[in-house]
């Protein structure tokens, strides 16, 4: 009987949490003490583990499910401790004598008398593995696409779909491929009175309060969040905030717990911009996170509002009414909720909770929708900045050409987003370069992580309302 290693029972652990809460996997592993107890090497492999086999899950229950007499009755806890070993065999390459050993133990942990059939399982899994992974199970007209899916570890739909939206297969499967955790960046707060030991001791920002990559596990342990003197926010996230940061009044919709409302804060501070800052989102709670985390900051002058965002009328009365008239703002920043695919190393758990409808129908038009809404709260010569953490160009491009085409939309253009306001002071040139490298002809925003290095993808529009 080999010994169960720790970085495998604490990612079961980890899995069986947010599966039971309804969470990220990677938000449990960020919230998990017991991941400190264990030495780096360990912690590391465990978020490798855990990480990958929420990104892969459905594919490994398809594998395992061929050797399974009655796959619904298999208990939760058990599934997952398979489901891990399958992930080591399949996409690891770890030999199959250890993925099995550890994975039969792994499963004795929780569930002794369901020992024998893991190891029945988990040999046949190894013994077949390599079948499975070039599709040989496969009817011939359907191969490609069934092991393109496995290779990825996504969904038919979905990589048939990433496929199809990239110009090359090497770009999509660089893209899907990409299973890497996706680096962190910060962004430091503006309002500090005194600098931060942590954030002291890195190299210059990227751009004005961009620190990017920094190193993770050392980032946490420093404490610097629980200061509230930065932010985890991916660097594309933070070119766009930045560019959408303006004099005046600003409507930010979708605001969740205000990271973006954090940058855009910070950079009208560093940029001497005067503005009013309103940040709304769908939900009380998120609201009151937002404020929580702007005021241990130190950032004052932001109010907050909670409503839906596909009715401003009802949402903004009370400020219609101060005003005597509907409230309109130099800018409306819209962070639409999407399919998050440019998020997917984050986020591991999207394709498998994503459906089809979702990208193709769904979303588009919900995201359309809130882009009519806002519309008609942006002041003459004003901002209507887009922005979506998706890949796809139903949800993208498409979204405001079908708003520029409605009546809602007549009266506004597409301006590149490089030739942002802020963009032309001196402090921030190298911001306008990384946003000029990051869009179209049409200047529209686009990133994808297509390597390790990679930043997540991102889409912004900004339009301006003509007079």
């Amino acid at each position: 009987m080999s010994k169960l290693s720790p970085a495998r029972k604490l990612a079961l652990d980890v899995l069986m949490e947010a599966d039971r809460r309804g969470m990220y996997a990677r938000d449990v592993l960020s919230s998990r003490a017991s991941a400190k107890a264990i030495d780096q090497r360990d912690s590391a492999f465990a978020a490798r583990l855990a990480l990958g086999v929420a990104a892969t899950q459905g594919i490994l229950d398809e594998l395992l499910d061929q050797f399974l007499d009655k796959p619904k009755k298999v208990a939760p806890r058990v599934r997952m401790a398979l489901r891990i070993s399958a992930f080591e065999m399949l996409y690891l390459h770890t030999p199959g004598r250890v993925a099995v050993s550890q994975g039969v133990e792994l499963v004795r942990s929780g569930a002794k008398s369901a020992a024998g059939l893991a190891n029945a399982v988990l040999h046949k899994v190894a013994d077949n593995v390599e079948d499975f992974a070039t599709a040989a199970d496969a009817d011939e007209s359907e191969r490609r696409l069934v092991r393109l899916s496995r290779l990825m570890g996504m969904p038919r739909w979905l990589c048939a779909r990433i496929m199809a939206s990239f110009d090359t297969p090497e770009g999509a499967l660089n893209f899907a491929g990409n299973l890497a955790p996706a680096p962190l960046a910060l962004h430091e707060n503006a309002f500090a009175t005194k600098p931060d030991p942590y954030l002291s001791q890195l190299v210059a920002p990227v751009f004005p309060g961009c620190h990017a990559p920094v190193d993770a596990q050392a980032t946490v342990s420093s404490g610097v969040f629980e200061r509230a003197a930065a932010v985890a926010s991916d660097l594309n996230a933070q070119l766009i905030a930045t560019a959408a940061t303006r004099p005046g009044r600003c409507l930010e919709i979708g605001a969740g717990r205000g990271t973006k409302t954090y940058v855009m804060m910070c950079q009208a501070k560093r940029a001497g911009y005067d503005r009013q800052h309103t940040a709304l989102d769908l939900h009380d709670r998120k609201c009151d996170q937002n404020l929580a985390r702007l005021h241990k900051a130190g950032i004052k002058g932001v109010r907050t509002v909670s409503g839906d965002a596909c009715e401003l009328d009802a949402v903004l009365t009370s400020f219609d009414a101060m005003l005597g008239e509907p409230a309109l703002f130099d800018t409306v920043f819209i962070d639409a909720p999407c399919s998050g695919t440019g998020t997917m190393r984050r986020h591991p758990e999207i394709p498998w909770r994503l459906t089809e409808k979702d990208v193709t129908t769904e979303l588009p038009k919900l995201q359309l929708t809130m882009l009519k809404e806002a519309a008609a709260r942006v002041a003459a010569d004003g901002e209507l900045v887009y922005a979506t953490c998706s890949v796809f160009d139903e949800e993208n491009t498409q979204v405001v050409d079908a708003f520029l085409a409605s009546p809602e939309g007549a009266g506004f253009t597409v301006v590149p987003l490089s030739e942002a306001q802020i963009l032309q002071l001196p402090e921030f040139e190298q911001a306008k370069k990384l946003v000029t490298l990051r869009q179209n002809d049409r200047g529209l925003f686009q990133s994808v992580p297509l390597n390790a290095d990679s930043y997540d993808g991102h889409f912004c529009a900004r339009l301006i309302r003509k007079q």
